[in-house]
């Protein structure tokens, strides 16, 4: 593998050659194109730059043969947006550049970061609050009470997500994409809060006996593979996705006992218990998908991917 990193070179943005070569690259993974006359058309260029363009992408390794970009050495080469990801810090692989950034490129990162954390934060706290209402306890904040803030830290991110993409190299916009998504995931998971507390005042069925002690369970591990998350993508602790796997195994038997149980109760009952399990199950799912996410985003590497 190639130890020099390729990105757009130079600070006044990609042109030229720089930008062609990044049009060879959206256009393979955007169009998958079966010939080199095909992706030659697509990107405007003639066949014989086309092969010089692409012998320099296959000798970096971001495009294998049949015209297939690459996304896990495509991570390796983009500029991180990360602060925390700027030199793989836990990474073994002595073919992995570290990651050159521009002092503007780091406080941006840093700052996205700080966002994402504080959106953490909130969505977090309506997770909990969702799981003490479920109990029967009066949480000091209710979910829906925190939305407008989770809301606010949300579009928070997303801005600041939008000036970095506006303002750095490709392929850095793709990371601000992923980052978009763990934002948007983060998100959901309060919008998955406000619907259990919802469910509970409205409903006003509290759950007894071993199925409240199933749902708790669910609770309990959603809250610890959040936990791991946070580990991830704020820490750099990438040993914390081997936990977050043990921990989701645990909830997808929880979950699969659980909805064996629930049929036993009446109808009414039974679809409120399975509406909350639902919206637990959705929340955790968004969770994973951003741990797994930040896997990537830090080591550039794809992780193993998880049941729920």
């Amino acid at each position: 593998m190639s130890r020099r990193m390729w990105h757009p070179r130079g600070n006044a943005g990609y042109q030229g050659r720089d930008a062609t070569l990044t049009q060879v690259i959206e256009a393979i993974d955007r169009t998958a194109p079966g010939t080199k006359t095909r992706l030659a058309e697509t990107v405007g260029i003639s066949e014989q730059y086309l092969s010089e363009l692409l012998g320099e992408l296959k000798g970096e390794d971001i495009v294998r043969k049949a015209y297939v970009v690459d996304n896990d050495q495509l991570y390796r080469s983009a500029r991180g947006i990360s602060n925390l990801s700027t030199s793989n810090p836990l990474s073994t692989d002595e073919s992995v550049p570290e990651i050159d950034q521009s002092t503007e490129a780091a406080d941006r990162g840093r700052t996205v970061v700080e966002l994402l954390e504080r959106l953490n934060d909130v969505t977090s706290a309506q997770y909990a609050a969702a799981h003490e209402a479920f109990v029967g306890e009066d949480p000091e904040q209710s979910a829906d009470t925190l939305e407008s803030l989770a809301n606010e830290r949300y579009s928070a991110v997303l801005s600041e997500l939008k000036n970095y993409t506006l303002t750095t190299d490709w392929p850095g916009n793709r990371v601000a994409a992923d980052l978009s998504t763990i934002a948007t995931n983060l998100e959901i998971v309060g919008d998955r809060a406000c619907f259990i507390a919802d469910m509970v005042d409205r409903e006003h069925r509290p759950a007894t006996g071993v199925i409240e002690e199933r749902v708790v369970d669910i609770f309990e591990a959603g809250a610890s593979i959040n936990d791991a998350l946070g580990a991830i993508l704020f820490e750099c602790d990438l040993d914390a996705h081997d936990r977050l796997i043990t921990l989701e195994e645990t909830v997808h038997r929880d979950l699969d006992e659980l909805f064996e149980l629930v049929t036993a109760y009446d109808p009414e009952l039974y679809g409120y218990l399975v509406s909350i399990t639902r919206a637990l199950e959705r929340a955790i799912y968004y969770w994973v998908d951003a741990a797994e996410i930040a896997v990537r985003l830090h080591s550039g590497l794809q992780p193993d991917h998880v049941m729920i």
